[in-house]
């Protein structure tokens, strides 16, 4: 009987998958990341690896951005100019 698997093991598998699948199709392993982030519902922190909901733009635990490549809205740009003294 197999023994079950660590959530890492799993985590691991799984980018190790993702890797496969980009090659195979040609696809960029990062764009078919965030892919799966959005069907599964839950996202990893780049920061602090704490898991969140998909639809949250910032860390729950550390506040880092979840998404870094998708720009900052106008009123998260005003707040940020505002405490620059801009």
């Amino acid at each position: 009987m197999e023994a079950a698997r660590t959530s890492d093991e799993n985590e691991y598998r799984e980018k190790d998958h993702d890797n496969v699948i980009a090659t195979l199709y040609r696809l960029d392993p990062e764009r078919l990341a965030a892919v799966r982030r959005a069907i599964s519902g839950v996202t990893r922190c780049p920061q602090c690896d704490a898991p969140n909901r998909a639809d949250q733009p910032r860390c729950g635990r550390c506040g880092a951005k979840l998404y870094p490549e998708v720009p900052d809205n106008e009123e998260e740009k005003a707040l940020r100019d505002q405490a620059r003294g801009r």
